[in-house]
């Protein structure tokens, strides 16, 4: 009994071990950006970002204008869906609907 629960405990340690490096590991990839300037005199940034659904990393490269006008966006997405959740009225005649 002591032996299978020695086992147990080990092979939960390695598991969460594993998982701890890959997650490090990839988050520092993520965080790797590349700088630059393009033809025009723009400055360049290239960011590594993760597609939802997959492991792969896909390399972006933008404008620092395009990057700041893609965060404005999310941002003002973020602050307009927080006022816009429907209330919650409870149940309805028949257990259907709210």
């Amino acid at each position: 009994m002591k032996y299978l629960l020695l086992v147990g405990v080990l092979a939960l340690g390695a598991c969460s071990t594993t998982s701890g490096d890959t997650v490090a590991r990839d988050r520092a990839a993520e965080q790797r950006t590349v700088s630059g300037v393009n033809e025009n005199g723009e400055r360049i940034r290239c960011e590594y970002i993760r597609q939802t659904g997959t492991r792969f990393r896909e390399r972006v490269c933008r404008t620092e204008e395009e990057w700041s006008r893609i965060e404005e966006n999310t941002d003002q997405i973020i602050n307009d869906g927080q006022g816009r959740m429907a209330p919650d009225n409870g149940p309805s005649v028949g257990g259907v609907g709210g």
